[in-house]
């Protein structure tokens, strides 16, 4: 096809336009070699579609045509000739490999023809398709998931956000504002860069703060966005909500502290055989476990009812301010929680079958945060344990107290007794201190329990106990060795105070006389005694045996008297008196 209106470079105020617009047939005038061997397809039809010619590019499809593979050509033709200036339309056929979508545009000639210009549009059709695919799949999983999708400018402010926003905000309220705004840390520069990147970043957590003013961790993935030129443009990304997630996570950490925490201490507690001593690893192991300044353990005492400090720190001002918050926690059934003096004190009930036995306190330095729930948890549960251990702590000393005492009397018993007085005759030694050993024993007693009976002898056995305690010091010693037998320690008494002691119990034995068997032969008590000098040598063993030999020598002699024994070593008797 040539032009018949070359352009007159010469003259630049051609109006091309209307030369465009203006034709006439020569202009129109197609070589049919050039049709022939053009590149695009070519196919002229009849008015009946039948094709009359086709290039090399499009001989297939008029075969198919002629074949009556496309039936659909038919009506094409026919809207062609009808339509002035042709038409355009496209047409999915099916071929060998599937489906085939052409754009046709089909244009009458002066011969009542139709000239068919057909261009396979499959792949851009395909690819338009998978596009708009592509984005709406896009759309649905941002609309039903619990991410938001976001994209910012170079200057780091929000350009987009999913329509349905974020975090309680319309996505209104997000878009041109910065990321900053809603930061729960609004220092927090290194969170921000996130939505600024020049580089992909994935799951960064960042807090912000909800349109409801709660906290919300949200996991952060952006990549950078380029301009044709290669310029950076902006970030676009998701952020998904993990709040729950972290709270979770949070959640199991700290049950975890809390069971490793909790098994470190109970650990402390059995590697303990005495109960008290469990008591007091407790009270270490929870200081250490919590952090905190002191761990005081308070326990009941089994006979008075009283809560006695049992565990606890070296610090006397510290266990000062613990008792006062024991008093005012017997004041009340609530867990005390307050600030004493220099401390912040959270005080706990320890119960065993429902039966309060103890208390533990736990001192906080005034400036130590917050406990957390999982500390008052271990505390809780430190409570829980130390009331057990606090119970087997009383029953192992009433088992010990059995074990060391008389029945009958309440008194030590001979095996108690001589465990102490061997603590107590090493100490001697060591101090270079008098103390003196005597034995009490029942005149006439077989005689109460043949006339009167066991009962009576019962009676007299706890007389005499009560007279024996009524005339000793705290830090004496007394014991029932077995039946009328009785010991006493004087502790740091030389001659002349056990002389003295002696003659006290001998008068106030007296009230002996009423379980008499007869008159006879009165109820009454024989002593022997033996003082341990300051400056002696003397073994335990011998200073018992000079006490025993002492009581023998008085009985022997006529009862109802005391005798003090002769210095170790000397072949003298022993000094009796009446």
């Amino acid at each position: 096809m040539t032009s018949r209106h070359p352009v007159d470079p010469q003259n630049q105020n051609t109006n091309f336009a209307d030369d465009l617009t203006n034709y006439d047939a020569d202009v129109f005038t197609l070589d049919p070699k050039v049709m022939a061997e053009a590149e695009a397809p070519v196919i002229v039809m009849d008015a009946k579609g039948v094709p009359l010619f086709a290039n090399k590019n499009a001989v297939g499809f008029a075969n198919g045509i002629r074949d009556g593979l496309f039936p659909e050509i038919y009506q094409l033709i026919r809207r062609a000739l009808t339509t002035p200036g042709g038409v355009v339309e496209l047409m999915t056929f099916e071929v060998q490999r599937g489906t085939a979508t052409l754009e046709l545009t089909a244009l009458p000639t002066t011969k009542n023809e139709v000239m068919i210009l057909p261009r396979d549009v499959s792949m851009d059709r395909n690819l338009r398709e998978a596009l708009i695919d592509s984005r709406q799949r896009y759309r649905d999983i941002v609309e039903v998931s619990s991410a938001f999708a976001w994209e910012t400018d170079e200057t780091g402010k929000f350009i987009f956000v999913s329509p349905r926003g974020a975090l309680g905000y319309r996505a209104d309220d997000i878009v041109g504002r910065f990321p900053g705004k809603f930061l729960l840390d609004t220092a927090d520069q290194d969170s921000e860069h996130v939505f600024r990147s020049q580089k992909a970043v994935r799951d960064v957590p960042v807090w912000f703060r909800r349109s409801n003013g709660r906290d919300a961790c949200l996991s952060v993935s952006s990549t950078p966005v380029y301009s044709r030129e290669g310029v950076w443009i902006g970030t676009r990304g998701l952020a998904h909500d993990i709040t729950e997630q972290r709270r979770r996570e949070s959640e199991v950490a700290t049950a975890r502290n809390r069971d490793r925490l909790m098994t470190y201490i109970v650990r402390t507690m059995r590697d303990e055989i005495d109960p008290l001593m469990v008591l007091k690893g407790a009270s270490e192991a929870s200081t250490r476990a919590l952090a905190c300044s002191h761990c005081v353990i308070f326990k009941r005492n089994d006979e008075t009812g009283d809560l006695e400090l049992t565990a606890g720190d070296a610090d006397k001002a510290a266990n000062e301010i613990a008792h006062q918050a024991l008093h005012q926690m017997q004041k009340t059934n609530e867990t005390f929680d307050a600030h004493v003096g220099n401390y912040r004190l959270i005080g706990l009930r320890c119960h065993y079958h429902q039966r309060n036995n103890g208390a533990v306190i736990f001192m906080f330095d005034a400036d130590h945060p917050e406990p957390t729930d999982g500390e008052r948890a271990i505390m809780t549960e430190v409570a829980d344990q130390v009331g057990i251990a606090i119970e087997q702590a009383i029953q192992h000393e009433r088992i010990l107290t059995l074990s060391r005492t008389d029945g009958m009397t309440g008194l030590l018993n001979r095996r108690a007794f001589f465990e102490e007085l061997k603590r107590r005759h090493s100490r001697l030694r060591r101090e270079n201190a008098p103390a003196a050993l005597m034995y009490v024993d029942m005149d006439n007693f077989k005689l109460v329990n043949d006339i009167h009976g066991h009962q009576a002898g019962d009676d007299a056995i706890l007389t005499l106990t009560q007279v024996l305690l009524d005339n000793v010091r705290p830090s004496d010693l007394v014991a029932r060795l077995g039946g009328d037998e009785f010991v006493l320690w004087l502790e740091g008494a030389d001659i002349p105070a056990a002389s003295a002691r002696a003659k006290t119990l001998m008068k106030e034995s007296a009230v002996l006389g009423k379980y008499s068997g007869d008159a006879e032969h009165p109820l009454g008590i024989s002593v022997g005694i033996a003082v341990h000098e300051p400056d002696s040598k003397e073994t335990l063993e011998q200073l018992v045996q000079r006490a025993d030999q002492t009581m023998y020598q008085v009985k022997k002699l006529g009862k109802g008297r005391f005798g003090i024994a002769a210095a170790p070593g000397s072949k003298d008797p022993a000094k009796i008196e009446v």
